[in-house]
């Protein structure tokens, strides 16, 4: 896959445009999450941006079994980086689900989109830094 960016996400000066919640097991049927503002013009360069950081464990995806997904929303909203109006269950099938309260230019990135994202940008990019 090509990318249409000039400038990679991760390598930009510029604020962050994004609000990226990264879901994880925490066992027992809990989950925790970390929140942090991400660059990018849409979602996927957003989702790029987290993936790409210097220093982000998302690159390691495949070796994260813990990771629920990631939901990336527009704009910076500090009530979501406290409290994200997520819900995370599993459903009958014991499969991972989440719910995003007021899902307004919010998207869902599961592992295996995620995973796949990992795959094409160390392809074109190398490991993230």
């Amino acid at each position: 896959m090509t990318f249409f960016w000039k400038i990679p996400p991760w390598e930009r000066h510029e604020d962050c445009t994004y609000l990226a919640v990264t879901l994880m097991d925490q066992g027992d049927g809990q989950f925790r999450f970390s929140a942090e503002g991400v660059r990018g013009d849409d979602a996927i360069e957003a989702l790029a941006d987290l993936l790409m950081t210097p220093g982000s464990l998302l690159g390691l995806v495949p070796s994260l079994p813990t990771l629920i997904g990631v939901v990336v929303r527009r704009g910076i909203d500090s009530t979501w980086l406290a409290k994200p109006p997520v819900q995370v269950a599993r459903d009958d099938r014991d499969r991972w689900q989440i719910a995003v309260a007021d899902a307004t230019d919010v998207t869902v990135f599961s592992p295996t989109e995620i995973s796949g994202l990992v795959s094409r940008l160390q392809s074109q990019y190398g490991s993230a830094g």
